[in-house]
C-alpha cells in the first residue's frame, strides 16, 4: 500500500479511538515509516520498510465507500458490512472502509480521484450510492459492485433487495383489504431503490382488478419535521389516505408518532406498512406490518459477485435481486 487511509478512516477500520490512532501514526513517523504529504495524505515510506521473504500472493483488497462512519449507519447497513467482512475474511481478502459525505456530493469527481489515487483496491463496493457516484465509477471502468439498486442509465454490477416486488405486494395487500386511497411516503432524494419502489406501487394498482383505486407518491426530506408536516397536510384534506406505505423505517416512526399526537389510531383510522425493517420495530405496538430482509444472504450474494469481479469472470450485467419475507404485523386492517 502506497498511501494510508485518513486518521478517521483508520480509527473506524481498526475500531480504535482517534487518540490511539494518532499515537500510532506518530510512532510510525518517528520510525520514518510514513511521510505526511501536505494536501495529499500520509504516504508509506517503502524504502524504510524491511524487506522480508515473500509469503506468497498478496491478499486482495476491497474498498467500501459509505457516506459516514459505520457507527452512524442504520443498524441494517452496519450489520451488512459485518457480514461482508466475515465473508471476505473466509475468502482471504481484506476490506477497507472509506467513509465521507464528500463522495456523495453532486460533483464528487475531485474527492474520488484522490481516493482511488491513494488506495489501489482490486474491487470497490458502493453502499447507499447516488447517481453521481455510480456514474463516476462506470466512466472510470473500475471493478465495482453496487450494494443497492442502480439507476436506469448506469451499467454496473449490483445486488439488492427487490423493492419493486415489495411495494407491488404491499399495494396489492392494501387493495385486497378494501383500501382505495393509498399513499407512498418516499424520500425527495429518490435513490434508485426508491424509484423501483414507485414503479412497484404503480404496478400493484395496474394489475389489480379493483377500480377507483387512487395511489400516489408524496415526498419528504428524510427527517422527522418534514415527515410530520406531510402527515398533517394529508390528514387535513377532505379525503385522507386509508393506507400508507413508508419507505424508511425511521420515517415510519415519525409517521406513527405524528398520527398519535393528532389523535389518529393505527390501524383503526389508517393502516401502515413499512417497506423496510430495523430491530427496533419489534418494540412498537401495534407491531408494524413490514418486510424483513436477509442480511447474511445479501452478503453471500455480494461475495459471489466480488469473487467473479476479482477473477475477471463478471461480464454480464444482470442485477441480482433478493426476495423479502412479509410480516403481517398488526398495523393493517380490513376496511
Amino acid at each position: 500500500m502506497e498511501w494510508l487511509p485518513s486518521e478517521r478512516e483508520l480509527s473506524d477500520l481498526l475500531h480504535v479511538s482517534r487518540n490511539t490512532c494518532r499515537a500510532a501514526l506518530r510512532a510510525l513517523y518517528r520510525e520514518n515509516l510514513i511521510k505526511p504529504i501536505r494536501g495529499r495524505g500520509i504516504r508509506v515510506n517503502q524504502a524504510a520498510i524491511p524487506k522480508g521473504k515473500s509469503t506468497g500472493q498478496r491478499a486482495q483488497s476491497i474498498g467500501v465507500i459509505i457516506p459516514e462512519a459505520i457507527g452512524r449507519l442504520r443498524p441494517t447497513n452496519s450489520h451488512l458490512i459485518e457480514e461482508l467482512q466475515a465473508e471476505l475474511f473466509d475468502f482471504g481478502a481484506r476490506l477497507q472502509l472509506h467513509s465521507s459525505p464528500v463522495y456523495y456530493r453532486a460533483n464528487p469527481q475531485e474527492a474520488l480521484n484522490r481516493l482511488v489515487e491513494k488506495n489501489q483496491h482490486d474491487c470497490w463496493i458502493l453502499l447507499l450510492s447516488n447517481r453521481a457516484l455510480q456514474r463516476w465509477f462506470m466512466k472510470r471502468k473500475l471493478p465495482c459492485l453496487i450494494c443497492g439498486s442502480i439507476y436506469p442509465d448506469i451499467r454496473l454490477h449490483s445486488v439488492d433487495y427487490d423493492h419493486r416486488a415489495v411495494c407491488r405486494h404491499a399495494t396489492g395487500r392494501l387493495i385486497a383489504l378494501g383500501h382505495r386511497r393509498i399513499v407512498f411516503f418516499n424520500r425527495r432524494l429518490r435513490a434508485a431503490g426508491d424509484l423501483e419502489s414507485e414503479a412497484g406501487l404503480l404496478e400493484g394498482v395496474r394489475t389489480s382488478s379493483q377500480e377507483h383505486v387512487e395511489a400516489r407518491v408524496v415526498y419528504h426530506d428524510d427527517n422527522a419535521e418534514s415527515v410530520s408536516l406531510l402527515v398533517k397536510k394529508l390528514f387535513s384534506s377532505p379525503q385522507p389516505p386509508t393506507g400508507i406505505i413508508v419507505a424508511n423505517s425511521y420515517c415510519y416512526l415519525s409517521v406513527v408518532s405524528t398520527l398519535a399526537r393528532a389523535g389518529y389510531r393505527v390501524p383503526e383510522d389508517v393502516s401502515l406498512i413499512s417497506r423496510d425493517d430495523d430491530p427496533y420495530l419489534d418494540y412498537l405496538d401495534p407491531e408494524p406490518t413490514r418486510y424483513i430482509y436477509d442480511g447474511a444472504g445479501l452478503a453471500r450474494k455480494m461475495m459471489l459477485q466480488v469473487r467473479s469481479l476479482l477473477e475477471g469472470g463478471a461480464t454480464k450485467l444482470n442485477p441480482v435481486r433478493l426476495a423479502a419475507r412479509f410480516v403481517p404485523g398488526a398495523s393493517v386492517r380490513r376496511l
